[in-house]
């Protein structure tokens, strides 16, 4: 509900921090309203106390886009990382620990991994709407720097077909993305929940495939996404990992 309101072109930016706050009082102080949707996030914070930690985070994220269209390097698109995806790795982790009473051993080096995870996922997912959230948003997710290394104008992604310099910008940003995605093995290995643990391991192998694609494809011509036999491959591949 929150992103769509930050995504709502119909609503002023005073307009949508105003909800957003209303929100963010309400989860803190864990208050019910009219508002149905944050009453059943503060029904849950009796059985799951982080939740309210996570919802606050995510809500972090969606004020931000309310006043953020540009991000002038990585260390500022991982940051935003830190609250737009981060959080809904970690908490579904954490539910999962929690409503299955299992010990939480290793939490450190579990949620790097899914940190890491998540906001390769996230930058992934900007890469794929680079050209949706330019025209239709005037958002920017790519960082600036990368632009300016290839002498290149935001504007480049209007267009219908990448030029080759953002061919190279484009390929930069996936190597980075696929550091992340070198991080993240060992921690994953490390969840004890059997389903848990194999739908990471088919998560990353959707990630991998995912920039793979973007990797030989152009995100300004036409839409990257797996097909149904990508998502089977992922999905084969994730089940037998061990």
């Amino acid at each position: 509900m929150s992103d769509d309101i930050a995504d709502n072109n119909d609503l002023s930016k005073v307009k949508k921090q105003k909800i957003l706050n209303f929100f963010k009082q309400k989860i803190k102080d864990a208050e019910n309203s009219d508002v149905s949707v944050i009453n059943n996030i503060i029904q849950l914070f009796k059985v799951l106390p982080s939740a309210k930690k996570y919802s606050l985070e995510l809500l972090k994220a969606f004020m931000m886009d309310t006043k953020k269209k540009r991000y002038k390097n990585f260390d500022e698109l991982i940051f935003y990382c830190n609250y737009s995806a981060n959080p809904v790795g970690r908490f579904f982790i954490y539910t999962t620990y929690r409503l299955k009473k299992i010990q939480f051993d290793n939490k450190k080096e579990i949620f790097r991994s899914s940190d890491s995870l998540c906001t390769a996922l996230q930058i992934i997912n900007h890469l794929q709407d680079c050209k949706d959230d330019f025209n239709d948003y005037d958002r920017v997710y790519i960082p600036l720097d990368y632009f300016r290394r290839f002498s290149l104008d935001v504007n480049v992604l209007k267009k219908r077909k990448a030029p080759i310099d953002f061919i190279f910008l484009k390929n930069e940003l996936i190597s980075k993305v696929e550091d992340l995605l070198l991080d993240t093995e060992n921690g994953l290995k490390l969840i004890k929940e059997w389903r848990l643990r194999k739908e990471t391991f088919i998560i990353l192998n959707i990630a991998k495939r995912l920039c793979f694609l973007l990797k030989n494809n152009d995100p300004l011509e036409k839409k990257i996404k797996l097909t149904r036999i990508d998502l089977i491959y992922c999905f084969i591949k994730g089940i037998i990992y061990d």
